[in-house]
């Protein structure tokens, strides 16, 4: 308790130095927990719009379909499947759809484009297109061949409501088809990649369309009530219908599983760095302090004070000051991540280029407590390295000598 109140007195005889530290050590932690709850954020984000607007918790396919896309690799036994899944109590809502890739033509532009067609209502449940509208309707108020495309896409052919639009595909005899369709509504999902391939139609219009029978779906995409089943619900269906592939939302999201996995490990080697800079702040600040009291340490050795007990000093007052320092920044990021949580950080221009890389414009920071503790025990043991040198030299001062320095 001596050798406490010796250390907490010590570190305050030389405030501006004490304060400049529990500066840095405040902004450091605050600068990389930060970077790590935004990084969190986005990832966070990528996941959401994956399950959410995209890829539901896991889809049911043709094993050879998603190879080439193939028009006539539909889902053999689709209504099997879909009365297994509406008696499921886990299955929140699945969608079947029938995709094709066709060429799209406006006044303007001909490009790539993918349709999907959908059952609205379905679709609506699953992925929750129609609070996606930014302007139109959803399915309403054209009759024949109505289709839904992305803000992105409206901008790159030049196209607005009601506009024609023409598609050109393959049917089932391999025979080259085209029809006109009118834009009912425009989307946005936030996710430039997603919304600049995509655009939907209803699949009764596909399978007319194509010559098609109205049981041909290529996709169920499936919405589970908690996100932890993915996994194992894909494999209890994988298992059930083994003719077709099912797969869950991290094997169908080209590097999710992966980016989710070093998730984690990102934000610590964020955290990890700054604190190894501040590592040596905290050697040098603490080794000039042990400098300045040389005269001071030498002549409590010379009373009595034993080795141990200078070294148990000096690494209090590290510890000290890192716990001063730390609760401040890491408290000042809690606050501010839980701010920006709420209302969000729109990257406004540089969002753009996130948007076409798949990531959402706009981030909304977030990190759980287990990653506050963890970072909370990466200050201690950083608190401890920092103050080892100090203490060494402190210790191995010779009493004497010590006492005749000036």
């Amino acid at each position: 308790m001596v050798i406490l109140k010796i250390a907490w007195r010590n570190i305050w005889r030389n405030k501006v130095r004490s304060l400049v530290v529990i500066t840095a050590i405040a902004l450091g932690l605050w600068a990389g927990t930060f970077a790590s709850g935004f990084y969190e954020g986005m990832i966070d984000q990528k996941i959401e719009d994956v399950i959410n607007n995209e890829y539901a918790h896991f889809q049911v396919h043709d094993s050879l379909f998603r190879e080439e896309l193939l028009l006539m690799k539909n889902i053999k036994g689709h209504q099997a499947i879909v009365d297994a899944l509406a008696a499921d109590d886990s299955v929140k809502a699945f969608t079947s759809r029938t995709i094709i890739s066709g060429m799209f033509a406006s006044s303007r532009k001909t490009g790539a484009l993918r349709l999907l067609g959908i059952d609205p209502t379905s679709e609506a449940a699953v992925t929750g297109l129609d609070q996606r509208l930014i302007d139109g309707a959803y399915f309403e108020g054209i009759k024949r061949n109505p289709i839904l495309i992305s803000k992105k896409t409206a901008e790159t052919y030049g196209l607005d409501l009601r506009n024609k639009v023409v598609v050109t595909a393959q049917d089932a005899e391999g025979e080259i088809v085209a029809a006109s369709f009118r834009v009912v509504g425009i989307f946005s999902s936030n996710n430039g990649m997603f919304d600049g391939m995509n655009a939907y139609v209803l699949a009764t219009d596909v399978q007319r369309m194509l010559s098609l029978s109205d049981d041909h779906y290529h996709e169920i995409a499936v919405m589970l009530k908690e996100n932890g089943l993915a996994e194992s619900y894909a494999e209890k269906y994988a298992k059930r219908f083994p003719e077709q592939e099912v797969l869950p939302w991290l094997d169908l999201a080209m590097g999710m599983r992966y980016m989710v996995e070093a998730s984690g490990t990102f934000s610590f080697v964020i955290v990890a760095i700054i604190l190894f800079a501040l590592l040596f702040s905290i050697v040098n600040t603490m080794l000039m302090a042990v400098m300045e009291r040389t005269r001071e340490i030498g002549m409590l050795k010379a009373v009595g004070l034993s080795r141990g007990r200078v070294f148990a000093m000096i690494m209090i007052e590290t510890l000290l000051l890192s716990m001063v320092g730390a609760p401040i920044g890491m408290f000042a990021t809690y606050l501010m991540i839980q701010r920006t949580g709420e209302v969000g950080i729109d990257l406004g221009e540089i969002g753009e280029t996130y948007s076409d890389l798949g990531f959402s414009a706009v981030v909304y920071p977030s990190l759980d407590l287990q990653t506050y503790f963890s970072i909370g025990i990466m200050v201690l043991f950083m608190a401890l390295i920092a103050a080892l040198y100090p203490a060494l030299k402190a210790v191995r001062l010779n009493a004497s000598e010590a006492i005749r320095k000036i």
